[in-house]
């Protein structure tokens, strides 16, 4: 059962911080008793007393056994009603639902209460035209490719066993057992098998291997060496010594690197570090841009938008980054928000100046956008989840694309200056 009540000038607006409104609505004994009537009707359909069948309580006892509900009901009446006036008196553009806040309830005489709405941010954008930005471009040398070609044999490279009766040296790896002692006694937990050690390299244990260096598979050596806030003794046996082969630029090379010269292996390394270093000057303008943006363009945004924002960046984060990274959800939620709020404000700001701009995403680009991900799909089943999930998030497609052309629409009418690092 709906009804219209009748709030002429009942309905204030107590006040607004950024794009929250709170407005407060009065009901008078009269609307009060047309709600309250309402409720009690309402709620006979579904109550039920010992001797009355459902739908045939009396309206009186209702509303003297079940006083709470009768409340709820008339609360619910009365703040649906008022909603559409509210909507449309303010010109609201609400992004959630609305929140009710600071009921006053009195019976057959007055109702006072407050509605929060969280409504999307409205501007007028600007300084979106000859952004300045800087283009910072950088030559690929032929020191950088060489350096790339050398990472790349060092992570191909390999351990073989050293010479027979050959002593540890710093070019060396050794694999080693260790106990650790703490006053003549050994440490529980403190003894290590099978440890690699790099002798090149500082150790986690200060002195292991300057102790190990000129020891032969066999044998052992004992140490003393600081380890947190203690002084302790360590006695080490080394089981293997092992060098590093790091492969040559070979024949062998070149062929797993798929080409047949060093000349064509250079070239294909120098066009990967240019197409990398295109795509982070790239990024960088458009941050540049976005950062701009931003900037001239100040707004407030909705509350429960950028929680719900920064929560799945959490749950994101959580996704990709290992364990051992992971720190209290608070914390993370703190470290987080400013990214939920830059995303939202760019997201505002990008398609008011479509808006402006009139840049729409085609019914024919979206049915071009979505035979690109049948292209990478194989069996009928996953082409049929494929067009079945696109079909749900369309919209959301839609807006991407839309955010996408604004885009480019910025970086074209910037002024770029071009550098050279």
């Amino acid at each position: 059962m709906n009804i219209a009540l009748s709030f002429g000038d009942k309905i204030k607006k107590v006040k607004q911080e950024g794009c929250v409104h709170v407005f407060g609505v009065n009901l008078d004994s009269k609307s009060l008793a047309e709600a309250s009537q309402a409720a009690l009707v309402r709620l006979q359909s579904v109550v039920s007393l010992p001797g009355f069948r459902v739908g045939k309580v009396p309206l009186a006892m209702i509303s003297e056994q079940f006083p709470s509900m009768v409340k709820d009901e008339v609360l619910d009446i009365a703040a649906k009603s008022s909603l559409p006036e509210i909507v449309k008196a303010s010109q609201l553009n609400p992004v959630v639902a609305p929140l009710l806040k600071n009921v006053s309830y009195e019976p057959s005489k007055s109702l006072y209460f407050e509605l929060q709405f969280e409504c999307s941010p409205s501007i007028e954008p600007k300084g979106y035209e000859k952004i300045p930005a800087v283009r910072k471009e950088h030559k690929i040398t032929d020191a950088e490719v060489g350096k790339y070609i050398t990472q790349v044999r060092e992570y191909n490279a390999y351990l073989k066993p050293a010479a027979e009766g050959e002593a540890a040296s710093k070019n060396h790896f050794v694999i080693v057992d260790y106990d650790t002692f703490e006053n003549g006694v050994p440490v529980p937990d403190g003894a290590v098998k099978g440890e690699i050690v790099d002798l090149s390299s500082p150790q986690t244990i200060a002195g292991l291997a300057d102790a190990v260096v000129g020891a032969k598979k066999g044998e052992s050596r004992e140490f003393d060496a600081p380890f947190g806030d203690k002084k302790m003794h360590f006695k080490v046996t080394v089981g293997e010594i092992k060098l590093k082969v790091v492969p040559e630029l070979d024949e062998n090379f070149l062929k797993e690197a798929g080409v047949k010269t060093v000349e064509e292996l250079n070239a294909n390394v120098r066009k990967l570090l240019e197409q990398g270093a295109a795509e982070k000057t790239e990024k960088d303008v458009l941050s540049q841009l976005e950062e701009a943006l931003i900037k001239n363009n100040p707004l407030a945004l909705p509350p429960t938008l950028v929680k719900e924002e920064t929560e799945e960046l959490l749950e994101l984060f959580k996704k990709r980054a290992p364990a051992e990274q992971h720190l209290p959800d608070e914390s993370m939620l703190e470290r987080l928000r400013p990214v939920a709020e830059r995303n939202l404000s760019l997201t505002y700001i990008l398609h008011h100046i479509a808006r402006k701009e009139n840049i729409q995403a085609t019914d024919a680009e979206l049915d071009a956008e979505l035979e690109k991900v049948m292209a990478r799909l194989n069996t009928d089943e996953e082409k049929a989840r494929g067009r079945e999930l696109f079909e749900k998030r369309k919209e959301y497609v839609r807006a991407s694309m839309v955010e996408n052309k604004t885009m480019t629409l910025v970086k074209e009418k910037a002024v770029v200056k071009v550098e050279q690092v």
